[in-house]
């Protein structure tokens, strides 16, 4: 029972937790191939993370 719930709960943030991991590896690959690359990898990690959020927050607006 408690599993279930555990893996209900995990499944919920499946894909969040995917793009997240998927963008910490390709900032970790830009940085292995060149420093300004991996600063100008983050500045665009961060650009779409809070796209994102905004995108998010508009849609949970339009719900309620």
């Amino acid at each position: 029972m408690i599993i279930k719930t555990l893996l209900k709960s995990i499944w919920r943030y499946f894909d969040v937790i995917c793009i997240v991991a998927a963008t910490v590896f390709a900032v970790c690959g830009f940085f292995m191939l060149n420093f300004i690359a991996g600063i100008f990898s983050v500045a665009g990690a961060l650009l779409i993370l809070a796209l994102l959020s905004e995108l998010i927050a508009g849609s949970i607006n339009r719900k309620g």
